[in-house]
């Protein structure tokens, strides 16, 4: 009678629901590797090699009427600079100012950098 009794016994729902954790599970660990990869991707920045030297000089300018620090880092940027907040952020120290506020008829230096040919 016992041995009739544990033959009709159904293991099969135990089973089906320890494969269907480790699916979740394994589920949960694949998406987080996505995750994981995609945000080392996507953090990665390509920078190219230059080929010879850079020197950093510096120009003297004439602030004229509408002028912006803004719009004077636009025009002498180079892509030697993460971005333009850092330029703007150059200049400003370059000529020890304390606010972004600039007057038409003064001058300003502003660094760029220039190749330098062997």
């Amino acid at each position: 009678m016992k041995n009739s009794y544990l033959n009709n016994l159904d293991f099969e729902p135990k089973i089906k629901r320890l494969d269907r954790r480790k699916i979740r599970w394994f589920a949960i660990g694949l998406l987080f590797l996505i995750m994981i990869f995609t945000i080392i991707l996507a953090t990665k920045s390509v920078t190219a090699k230059r080929e010879g030297l850079r020197v950093k000089n510096v120009a003297s300018v004439e602030i004229q009427k509408g002028d912006t620090l803004w719009s004077i880092a636009s025009r002498y940027m180079t892509d030697d600079y993460n971005d333009i907040n850092e330029y703007i952020a150059e200049i400003m120290e370059s000529n020890r100012l304390t606010s972004d506020k600039i007057q038409a008829g003064n001058y300003i230096i502003v660094p760029y950098y220039t190749d330098v040919s062997r």
